[in-house]
Protein backbone atom coordinates (compact mmCIF):
# COMPACT_ATOMS: atom_id res chain seq x y z
CA UNK A 1 0.00 0.00 0.00
CA UNK A 2 2.92 2.70 0.93
CA UNK A 3 4.43 1.80 -2.97
CA UNK A 4 0.99 2.80 -3.95
CA UNK A 5 1.05 6.26 -2.30
CA UNK A 6 4.14 6.75 -2.95
CA UNK A 7 3.68 6.72 -6.91
CA UNK A 8 0.10 8.24 -6.60
CA UNK A 9 1.93 11.06 -4.94
CA UNK A 10 4.82 11.03 -7.12
CA UNK A 11 2.43 11.19 -10.27
CA UNK A 12 0.56 13.84 -8.90
CA UNK A 13 3.33 15.97 -9.18
CA UNK A 14 3.98 14.81 -12.53
CA UNK A 15 0.74 15.97 -13.48
CA UNK A 16 1.45 19.34 -11.57
CA UNK A 17 4.84 19.87 -13.49
CA UNK A 18 2.84 18.72 -17.17
CA UNK A 19 -0.59 20.82 -16.56
CA UNK A 20 0.44 23.59 -14.30
CA UNK A 21 -2.28 22.77 -11.64
CA UNK A 22 -4.73 20.23 -11.24
CA UNK A 23 -7.45 22.10 -11.94
CA UNK A 24 -6.50 22.19 -15.54
CA UNK A 25 -8.19 18.90 -15.55
CA UNK A 26 -11.49 21.35 -16.45
CA UNK A 27 -10.22 23.29 -19.13
CA UNK A 28 -11.31 22.54 -22.29
CA UNK A 29 -7.91 22.56 -24.11
CA UNK A 30 -7.32 19.27 -21.87
CA UNK A 31 -8.13 16.31 -23.63
CA UNK A 32 -8.10 12.30 -22.38
CA UNK A 33 -7.80 9.22 -24.31
CA UNK A 34 -8.96 5.53 -23.44
CA UNK A 35 -10.67 6.52 -20.55
CA UNK A 36 -9.03 8.81 -19.21
CA UNK A 37 -5.52 6.92 -19.23
CA UNK A 38 -4.13 9.97 -20.98
CA UNK A 39 -4.48 13.53 -20.34
CA UNK A 40 -2.65 15.79 -22.87
CA UNK A 41 -2.85 19.56 -23.88
CA UNK A 42 -2.15 20.87 -26.99
CA UNK A 43 -0.48 24.60 -27.48
CA UNK A 44 2.91 25.85 -27.82
CA UNK A 45 3.94 22.91 -25.50
CA UNK A 46 2.77 19.26 -25.87
CA UNK A 47 1.90 18.50 -22.92
CA UNK A 48 1.18 14.77 -21.82
CA UNK A 49 -0.09 12.61 -18.25
CA UNK A 50 0.17 9.21 -19.02
CA UNK A 51 -0.79 7.19 -15.99
CA UNK A 52 -0.66 3.30 -16.76
CA UNK A 53 3.16 4.26 -17.54
CA UNK A 54 3.93 6.82 -15.29
CA UNK A 55 5.37 9.46 -17.17
CA UNK A 56 4.53 12.58 -18.56
CA UNK A 57 5.84 14.95 -20.94
CA UNK A 58 6.41 18.54 -21.56
CA UNK A 59 7.73 19.40 -25.10
CA UNK A 60 8.07 21.63 -28.10
CA UNK A 61 7.20 20.71 -31.57
CA UNK A 62 11.24 21.66 -32.55
CA UNK A 63 12.52 19.30 -29.58
CA UNK A 64 9.91 16.35 -30.48
CA UNK A 65 11.54 16.87 -34.50
CA UNK A 66 15.15 17.09 -33.30
CA UNK A 67 15.00 14.15 -30.59
CA UNK A 68 13.18 12.12 -33.69
CA UNK A 69 15.76 13.06 -36.05
CA UNK A 70 18.71 11.89 -33.58
CA UNK A 71 16.91 8.71 -33.35
CA UNK A 72 16.68 8.06 -36.91
CA UNK A 73 19.74 10.34 -37.99
CA UNK A 74 21.99 10.40 -35.48
CA UNK A 75 25.04 11.57 -37.41
CA UNK A 76 23.18 13.86 -39.38
CA UNK A 77 22.37 17.88 -37.56
CA UNK A 78 18.96 18.27 -39.41
CA UNK A 79 15.55 18.63 -38.20
CA UNK A 80 12.97 15.94 -38.83
CA UNK A 81 9.43 17.00 -40.43
CA UNK A 82 6.89 15.48 -37.81
CA UNK A 83 3.94 16.67 -39.80
CA UNK A 84 1.79 14.26 -38.99
CA UNK A 85 2.01 13.19 -35.62
CA UNK A 86 -0.16 11.09 -33.10
CA UNK A 87 -0.79 9.95 -29.26
CA UNK A 88 -1.61 6.82 -28.75
CA UNK A 89 -2.54 5.64 -25.49
CA UNK A 90 -3.90 2.45 -23.55
CA UNK A 91 -3.54 -0.27 -20.73
CA UNK A 92 0.55 -0.60 -21.67
CA UNK A 93 1.09 3.19 -21.70
CA UNK A 94 1.31 5.78 -24.42
CA UNK A 95 3.44 6.58 -27.49
CA UNK A 96 3.68 8.99 -29.66
CA UNK A 97 3.30 7.81 -33.87
CA UNK A 98 5.19 9.96 -36.35
CA UNK A 99 5.36 9.11 -40.00
CA UNK A 100 8.33 11.10 -41.96
CA UNK A 101 10.52 10.11 -44.01
CA UNK A 102 14.16 8.58 -43.79
CA UNK A 103 16.49 8.11 -46.78
CA UNK A 104 13.32 9.37 -48.75
CA UNK A 105 11.18 6.74 -47.31
CA UNK A 106 8.32 6.86 -46.23
CA UNK A 107 8.55 5.33 -42.59
CA UNK A 108 6.59 5.01 -39.48
CA UNK A 109 8.36 5.76 -36.12
CA UNK A 110 6.88 4.70 -32.82
CA UNK A 111 8.30 6.26 -30.05
CA UNK A 112 7.51 5.95 -25.85
CA UNK A 113 8.90 9.05 -23.44
CA UNK A 114 10.84 8.24 -20.67
CA UNK A 115 12.06 11.17 -18.35
CA UNK A 116 11.19 13.40 -20.40
CA UNK A 117 12.78 11.95 -23.75
CA UNK A 118 11.96 10.03 -26.81
CA UNK A 119 13.14 6.22 -26.74
CA UNK A 120 12.35 4.25 -30.02
CA UNK A 121 9.77 1.44 -29.61
CA UNK A 122 9.80 0.56 -33.48
CA UNK A 123 10.49 1.87 -36.64
CA UNK A 124 9.18 0.16 -39.95
CA UNK A 125 8.07 1.33 -43.51
CA UNK A 126 5.04 3.38 -44.34
CA UNK A 127 1.87 1.18 -45.38
CA UNK A 128 1.19 2.23 -48.82
CA UNK A 129 -3.15 2.36 -47.55
CA UNK A 130 -2.01 5.14 -44.10
CA UNK A 131 -4.17 7.81 -44.57
CA UNK A 132 -3.29 11.61 -43.52
CA UNK A 133 -4.17 11.39 -39.21
CA UNK A 134 -4.20 7.62 -38.99
CA UNK A 135 -2.40 5.55 -36.68
CA UNK A 136 0.14 3.63 -38.56
CA UNK A 137 1.98 0.62 -37.64
CA UNK A 138 4.87 0.21 -40.07
CA UNK A 139 6.05 -2.67 -41.45
CA UNK A 140 9.26 -4.75 -41.61
CA UNK A 141 11.94 -4.12 -44.26
CA UNK A 142 12.45 -7.19 -46.23
CA UNK A 143 10.25 -9.60 -44.80
CA UNK A 144 6.77 -10.93 -46.02
CA UNK A 145 4.03 -13.35 -44.76
CA UNK A 146 2.74 -15.75 -47.05
CA UNK A 147 0.16 -18.38 -46.62
CA UNK A 148 0.40 -21.54 -49.02
CA UNK A 149 -1.92 -23.82 -50.05
CA UNK A 150 0.40 -26.89 -50.35
CA UNK A 151 4.13 -27.74 -48.72
CA UNK A 152 5.15 -28.43 -52.98
CA UNK A 153 4.98 -23.99 -52.65
CA UNK A 154 7.27 -23.94 -50.27
CA UNK A 155 9.84 -25.73 -51.91
CA UNK A 156 8.99 -23.70 -54.71
CA UNK A 157 10.00 -20.31 -53.04
CA UNK A 158 12.80 -22.16 -51.77
CA UNK A 159 14.04 -23.58 -54.98
CA UNK A 160 16.53 -21.35 -57.50
CA UNK A 161 13.84 -20.25 -59.19
CA UNK A 162 13.52 -17.63 -57.04
CA UNK A 163 16.99 -16.45 -55.41
CA UNK A 164 16.53 -13.45 -57.19
CA UNK A 165 14.15 -12.38 -55.08
CA UNK A 166 13.89 -14.60 -51.64
CA UNK A 167 16.82 -15.12 -49.43
CA UNK A 168 15.01 -17.57 -46.94
CA UNK A 169 12.06 -19.28 -45.95
CA UNK A 170 10.90 -19.92 -42.67
CA UNK A 171 7.94 -21.33 -41.02
CA UNK A 172 5.72 -19.37 -38.87
CA UNK A 173 3.39 -22.41 -38.30
CA UNK A 174 1.44 -24.92 -40.58
CA UNK A 175 1.37 -23.41 -43.89
CA UNK A 176 2.19 -19.99 -42.65
CA UNK A 177 5.67 -18.82 -43.61
CA UNK A 178 7.81 -15.79 -43.67
CA UNK A 179 9.50 -15.20 -46.40
CA UNK A 180 13.05 -13.11 -46.34
CA UNK A 181 13.76 -11.00 -49.40
CA UNK A 182 16.99 -10.39 -50.76
CA UNK A 183 18.56 -7.18 -50.00
CA UNK A 184 18.02 -5.07 -53.33
CA UNK A 185 14.08 -5.61 -52.39
CA UNK A 186 14.22 -4.17 -49.26
CA UNK A 187 12.29 -0.88 -49.48
CA UNK A 188 10.94 -2.93 -52.09
CA UNK A 189 8.55 -5.19 -50.60
CA UNK A 190 5.18 -4.48 -52.70
CA UNK A 191 7.17 -4.72 -55.65
CA UNK A 192 8.47 -7.94 -54.59
CA UNK A 193 4.83 -9.54 -53.38
CA UNK A 194 3.60 -8.31 -57.05
CA UNK A 195 5.96 -10.76 -58.67
CA UNK A 196 5.66 -13.73 -56.30
CA UNK A 197 1.55 -13.35 -56.38
CA UNK A 198 2.14 -13.43 -60.42
CA UNK A 199 3.90 -16.51 -60.70
CA UNK A 200 2.85 -18.44 -57.31
CA UNK A 201 -0.89 -19.00 -56.37
CA UNK A 202 -0.70 -18.06 -53.12
CA UNK A 203 -3.01 -18.37 -50.20
CA UNK A 204 -2.05 -14.75 -49.37
CA UNK A 205 0.95 -12.81 -48.96
CA UNK A 206 1.15 -9.46 -46.79
CA UNK A 207 3.92 -7.37 -45.28
CA UNK A 208 5.14 -8.07 -42.06
CA UNK A 209 3.19 -5.41 -39.75
CA UNK A 210 4.81 -4.53 -36.09
CA UNK A 211 2.39 -5.66 -33.69
CA UNK A 212 1.33 -2.94 -31.08
CA UNK A 213 -0.85 -2.83 -28.12
CA UNK A 214 -4.54 -2.46 -28.34
CA UNK A 215 -5.31 1.54 -27.39
CA UNK A 216 -6.92 5.06 -28.43
CA UNK A 217 -5.39 7.35 -31.00
CA UNK A 218 -5.54 11.38 -31.67
CA UNK A 219 -3.45 13.16 -34.28
CA UNK A 220 -1.73 16.01 -32.67
CA UNK A 221 -1.55 19.24 -34.75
Amino acid sequence: MGLSRFYKFMLSISLSLAFSSVAMAEDANVQTLSEGACWYEQGEFLKIASFNDRESLFISRDDIEEQVSDLLNPSKKKKTLTNDLSLHCGGYGSSLVVKTELDHKPVCLWVKFVKGKLVMRSLGGLEANSSDGDICDGYKWGELIVGVKTLDQKELLQSEHFTSIVKSVSTISGTTLKVTLQPQFHGKEVEAMSELKKQVDLRYIELNLYQHPVGEAASLK
